[in-house]
Parts: structure tokens; C-alpha cells; sequence
């Protein structure tokens, strides 16, 4: 590892003399390689803090969410597993190793303390490795852009919900950054659908998060990041069919990351990135009893970035060691790699090429790849980018011991597969996809304990615009898709779904916008294993969002028609639901 080398770098970085704050960067920036569709998503119109408002509004993405606020959520993309998303925080991998499948739950997880949040379509496996097998979330902190400010929110509405945030940034002549503190809490709804059980018992959350961003400059060639992050998350839970179990489960999460970067010359740059998260979660259950998981990731990097006229390259190496406790249990895996990424653009052409190679400490070694071409003439484009992705079997999916005497665990897992085609066509406001994800060697769970067994191809088209006419602003967009060759029903995904977003500006500080959803059918599972169609859904939500000198002023309704339905079978959404927004900045 490479924590020595840090701890020595951290001493000179004291000893450094004060200097203005400078840009030394050498970070996996997948806009600069990335050929494919990507989509900035927005976090300012959200009713809550929470992260969920802003991942499911994205086109070809569909979420899912095991009841109210603070319960599990799920994010497929363009027909992959939810599993197959990896989520980052300045390039730190948040993908649990505690969870079965190793899925990041985003279900906690504030947004206050984010700069920008940008989604990837796609396999990203060349720069990120296992877990971005169908797409990535890659967010980024505030590093004291605002400096000074001093800025507050607060949230309040239905079911007992509101929350805060506030948050300091700050510079120096040698450093800046960002310290925020989040609280959010909430009476929820019922997990368990009413329709269904006569669900009636309120099931509460709580979050509180605490992070600090800084960047610190040593010298003019010479800078250092910093990421410390902490989260709570408590929730009650139902046990199925029975809403009166008052289960309840506490997630905690710790982040801590250092990014050193080194300008060699004026067209390269080197970085030394070591980070450490871990996830450790407590269920107290009426039919289990109290149950603990904990599960660590240690990430170490070392990349080097050149970039000359029309050349960008970016190389590195990585170690990853992850390790799942419970219950006296103790294991890891570890997973060595090395990788290159380049691109390369001459008149209107442009190309983009990648290799990772991966050893893996159980099942051995394993090389995914990328290559895309575009063509750029006067406001159109046509790009065509072929991505692979990999999904490395889980600590739980590898060793999980059996129970009740029947198996659980394979040793002999190997990874599962994406092979993805996209071709894209942008035009102005128009942009045009379609897509293609193989996948291969999917992992399931059968009478046997998890096997590599099953393979569907997920295939479509996505549509969207963006049409701003003086004080109005649409957003439509369309995502159709297919499910082909697999050998059992695709859960929890439509082919189908439709989005507009739509905002009138009557004056520059004032915005009044809708959002409307619509889903057509999916497929579940029921309590007795049996297939049941969930039925197609839309929803309309209203909202306005006014800015007066340092304060901002918000209103929203979700859900507005009280549409009943369901994501995921047996559990409730939220019904029709008020809340309002203050923010002060100072």
C-alpha cells in the first residue's frame, strides 16, 4: 500500500511555506475518454437532501424503492442489474462489500456537500474496474469554490419530514475547502403496501452526515486533497407481510481519501490516491434477532496523465483489497490492475481506446476493453463506442456459509459479463442513442446457492431533448428497450418510459416547473416465488423555486394525482406529499 509514502508527503506539505492555491490535477476525468451518453443531474430542485430526487430523473434509468425515505433503493441502467452501478466520490468507490452483491445503497446518502453529479451509460470498466459493469454515478465534492460563504437549507413537509444542511467554505493561501454538516429525519409511510396487507404502521429515518473537502497546495507543482466523510443512517423496517415487527436497521458509512498530485511538466502529471471506505450495518429483527455486517474497501492508485495538442493519456495501477465481517466470519479478497486510456482527435474526428488487465485472488485474471469513434461537424455528432464491463463476485456470493443446511456460497464464481454497443446521434437539442448490453455468466441464486447460469440481452432506444424558448424551458425524453435471450423474466424494469420536465421563468429570479413520469408495466416476484406484473404507473409533481438576493424560496408537491402503485412488489411509494425549501447564503 501506499499510506507510507502519504504520511511522508503530509509532512513536507507542513513544512511548505504559504502559497496562493493552485490547479494540479491528474484524476480519472471520464468526460475527456467517454464517447458515449452521460447526463448532468440536477440536485437543485430536489424536495429533500436526499440523493434519490436526482439519480431517477436521468433518461434510461429507472429506480426502485423498498418504501419511504431511507429505505433500500435501487437504480437499473438500460436494462443491467442494479448491482452493476458503481457510485464514486471524487473517484473513490462506494460499493458495498457488506451487501450481498456488493450494490451501493444511495438510500442514506445526502447531497449538500456535492459540487456536481454526473451519470456515465455504459460499462466503465477500463478506468473503475468491477461494479460499473452497466454504468457509474461519479460525484464530486465542493472544495471551497464559494469561498467565503456560509450557507444553510432547510426542507420541511408531509409524513413528519424535514431536514437541514449548513455548510462553511473557506480558503487560505494555501488551501481550500468545504465543511458541511447534514440532518435529515422523517416519521415515512408504511414500507409495506396498504392496498396489498393493510399496511398502517409508520416506518421513521433518521440521517445525519458530516464531511469535510479541502485541497491543500505545497508548492506550486504540488497539491494534496483530502476527503473525510461520516454518515448515519437509521430506519425501522416491516417484516414481510407484517407491518407490526418494528425492525429496525442502522447503516453506518466512513470515507477517508488523500489525493496527492504532481506536476512532472508542462503536458504531464502524476497522482497517488489512497482511500478507505467502510460500511457497517446492525438489523434487530423480531424473527433473526440482532445481526452486524461490516464491510471495507482500501483503494490505493497511482495514475499518470499526459496530455500534448490533441492527445490526452491516461495509465495507472490500482490495488483493492475488500473484507466482509459477520458473525465471527472474516473474509477478503484482493484485486491487483493495471490499465491505459487514450484519446485522440484529428479535425473532426475523434477516437478513444482503453485496456485494463485484473488479477483477482480468486478467480484470476481477467482483461475488459473499450474503443469509440466520433465525427463532429457544425452542431451534430455521431459517436459509436463499444464498452466491455465486469462484475467480480461478492465476498457474501463467494463464501456465505449455508444455512438451514442448504448452500449458499460458491468458490468457483466467476465474473459476470457486459458487452455494450452504443450508437449516438446529437444535433443541437436533440440526442438519439441506442443501445445494446450482452450480458453473460449473470450470477442467481438457486437451490444450489448462487450459480453462473444466466444471459439476456437488454436493447433500445433513447430519445431527448432540450427546447429553451424565452422564459420556457422543455425537457422531453423517451427510453424504449427489449429484453432478449434471457432464461428468466427480467425483474423490476420496464421496456418502456416517458419524461417531461418542463419550467416557465416569469422573471429571472422565479422558476415554476413540472416534472411528469410515466412507466409501463413490470415484472416481480411474489412471497411464494410466483411471477406478478406490476402494473404501469405516471406521476406529476409541481414545484416553484424563487431567489432573492441571498435567500431562496421553494415549494413542491410530489406526486400530485395520488397515484397508488408499485416499484417493487409489497412495498408502498409515497403518496401525494408537500414540502418547502428556505436557503440562505452568506
Amino acid at each position: 500500500m501506499f499510506w507510507p509514502i502519504i504520511i511522508l508527503l503530509s509532512g513536507i506539505c507542513y513544512a511548505a511555506e504559504e502559497l496562493d492555491p493552485v490547479e494540479v490535477t491528474a484524476t480519472k476525468e471520464l468526460s475527456e475518454f467517454h464517447l458515449g451518453s452521460s447526463q448532468s443531474l440536477q440536485t437543485e430542485t430536489n424536495s429533500t437532501v436526499l440523493l434519490n430526487g436526482s439519480v431517477d430523473d436521468a433518461t434510461g434509468v429507472v429506480s426502485s424503492q423498498n418504501g419511504g425515505p431511507g429505505s433500500r433503493t435501487s437504480y437499473f441502467i438500460r436494462g443491467t442489474e442494479a448491482r452493476h452501478v458503481s457510485f464514486t466520490i471524487d473517484n473513490l468507490k462506494l460499493n458495498d462489500p457488506s451487501n450481498t452483491d456488493r450494490q451501493y445503497d444511495a438510500a442514506f446518502l445526502t447531497t449538500p456537500f456535492l459540487r456536481d453529479i454526473t451519470l456515465y451509460k455504459g460499462p466503465q470498466a477500463v478506468l473503475f474496474g468491477s461494479d460499473a459493469m452497466g454504468g457509474l454515478v461519479d460525484m464530486r465534492t465542493r472544495k471551497g469554490e464559494n469561498a467565503p460563504e456560509t450557507r444553510a437549507t432547510f426542507n420541511a413537509g408531509s409524513f413528519g419530514t424535514a431536514d437541514a444542511s449548513l455548510s462553511q467554505d473557506w480558503h487560505s493561501k494555501k488551501g481550500k475547502g468545504t465543511l458541511t454538516w447534514t440532518s435529515f429525519r422523517t416519521d415515512g409511510i408504511s414500507r409495506l403496501n396498504k392496498k396489498r396487507f393493510n399496511a398502517k404502521e409508520r416506518d421513521a429515518a433518521d440521517i445525519t452526515q458530516l464531511t469535510s473537502s479541502s485541497t491543500y497546495s505545497w508548492n506550486q507543482k504540488l497539491e494534496t486533497d483530502l476527503l473525510v466523510s461520516f454518515l448515519r443512517g437509521n430506519n425501522e423496517l416491516d417484516g414481510f407481510m407484517d407491518d407490526n415487527t418494528h425492525d429496525k436497521s442502522r447503516g453506518d458509512q466512513y470515507l477517508l481519501q488523500q489525493r496527492t498530485h504532481q506536476e512532472v511538466s508542462a503536458h504531464s502529471t502524476i497522482s497517488l490516491r489512497n482511500g478507505f471506505s467502510r460500511h457497517q450495518r446492525n438489523l434487530k429483527t423480531l424473527s433473526v434477532g440482532e445481526n452486524s455486517f461490516a464491510g471495507d474497501l482500501i483503494q490505493n492508485e497511482l495514475l499518470f496523465n499526459f496530455e500534448k495538442g490533441d492527445l490526452k493519456l491516461i495509465t495507472g495501477v490500482a490495488i483493492e483489497k475488500e473484507q466482509f465481517e459477520q458473525s465471527g466470519a472474516n473474509e477478503y479478497a484482493d484485486l491487483n490492475s493495471a490499465f491505459v486510456q487514450t484519446s485522440l482527435k484529428k479535425g473532426s474526428f475523434t477516437w478513444q481506446g482503453g485496456l485494463r488487465a485484473d488479477s483477482h485472488s480468486r478467480y484470476g485474471h481477467y482483461y475488459t476493453g473499450s474503443t469509440g469513434l466520433s465525427y463532429e461537424v457544425a452542431e451534430s455528432v455521431v459517436a459509436l463506442q463499444f464498452s466491455q464491463g465486469f462484475k467480480a463476485p461478492s465476498l457474501y456470493q463467494l463464501y456465505a456459509d449455508p444455512l438451514f443446511g442448504a448452500p449458499i456460497g460458491n468458490k468457483d464464481l466467476m465474473p459476470e459479463k457486459n458487452n455494450a454497443v452504443e450508437a449516438r446521434w446529437t444535433y443541437g437539442i436533440l440526442d438519439v442513442a441506442v443501445f445494446r448490453n450482452a450480458l453473460s455468466n449473470i450470477i442467481t441464486f438457486t437451490n444450489q446457492g448462487y450459480r453462473n447460469q444466466e444471459r439476456f440481452v437488454a436493447q433500445g432506444i433513447e430519445l431527448a431533448a432540450d427546447f429553451k424558448q424565452h422564459s420556457f424551458r422543455l425537457r422531453p425524453s423517451m427510453t424504449m428497450q427489449e429484453f432478449k435471450e434471457e432464461k428468466t423474466p427480467v425483474l423490476r424494469r420496464p421496456t418502456s418510459s416517458l419524461g417531461l420536465d418542463a419550467s416557465w421563468f416569469p422573471y429571472e429570479s422565479l422558476e415554476l416547473f413540472t416534472k411528469i413520469r410515466a412507466f409501463n408495466h413490470r415484472n416481480d416476484i411474489d412471497e411464494n416465488g410466483s411471477l406478478v406484473k406490476l402494473h404501469g404507473f405516471e406521476t406529476v409533481s409541481l414545484g416553484s423555486k424563487l431567489s432573492w438576493s441571498e435567500h431562496e424560496y421553494g415549494v413542491q408537491v410530489l406526486n400530485l394525482t395520488d397515484r397508488e402503485y408499485e416499484e417493487v412488489y409489497a412495498y408502498s411509494i409515497m403518496p401525494r406529499s408537500l414540502f418547502f425549501h428556505y436557503g440562505i447564503s452568506l
